[in-house]
């Protein structure tokens, strides 16, 4: 095979992977764009604050299965006082 031919399959190959990636460039960017019109753009801000929030659910959420642990694992009659205890 001669160098042409392998260059010009070389530049073929390039360039094809080229149109490819710039192709799927514009799809992500599309989505991104689509993405931000249909749910907004959020700042710094909002999500810092979403972040707290979903910290303290996920906190709470820990504190309820730990006691949910605790209640599968102890004994019934313990839980049982404890909970008369309660009352």
């Amino acid at each position: 095979m001669p160098i042409e031919e392998l260059f010009l399959n070389a530049m073929l190959v390039i360039l094809g992977f080229a149109g490819v990636m710039g192709l799927t460039s514009m799809f992500l960017s599309h989505r991104r764009q689509m993405a931000e019109i249909k749910y907004g753009s959020k700042t710094d801000e909002a999500l810092t604050h979403e972040n707290i929030e979903l910290r303290e659910t996920v906190e709470i959420m820990q504190d309820r299965l730990a006691v949910l642990e605790q209640i599968a694992v102890d004994p019934a009659r313990r839980t049982a006082e404890e909970i008369e205890r309660l009352r």
